[in-house]
């Protein structure tokens, strides 16, 4: 029995996402080292480069057991890796200035400075 045809730019797109090789080979349902042969035929880098995709990397952030596990199994209903789920709901948060009220803090309880943003042009 053959399995469908490879569409190469699935593996680019993942690897543009920032995701993992590991993400990456776990979403194609190969090992890492199928991962690695089958982009080495397709002259596919698996590198990634931090300005390139405009991400910056930060130290590891801890997490509780039980948090961390609730982000995996919601993020594996969603169809996207646990980090994909993470950056999502940090930028809505951002976005929309959704802090106080994701941690259902009052303007009063916070003392912080006035951040301005950017205007977004709309050509």
């Amino acid at each position: 029995m053959r399995k469908n045809k490879l569409d190469p730019e699935v593996i680019r797109e993942l690897v543009a996402q920032g995701l993992s090789n590991v993400e990456i080979a776990n979403r194609m349902g190969w090992t890492v080292g199928t991962l690695c042969v089958k982009c080495s035929h397709l002259k596919i880098s698996l590198r990634r480069s931090c300005k390139k995709a405009r991400l910056k990397r930060w130290p590891k952030i801890p997490l509780p057991d039980d948090l961390f596990e609730q982000l995996r199994q919601r993020a594996k209903i969603m169809g996207v890796s646990a980090a994909e789920l993470a950056v999502a709901l940090l930028k809505e948060v951002a976005r929309d200035d959704l802090y106080n009220a994701v941690l259902d803090r009052d303007d009063a309880e916070v003392n912080y400075p006035v951040v301005k943003r950017a205007a977004v042009s709309h050509a």
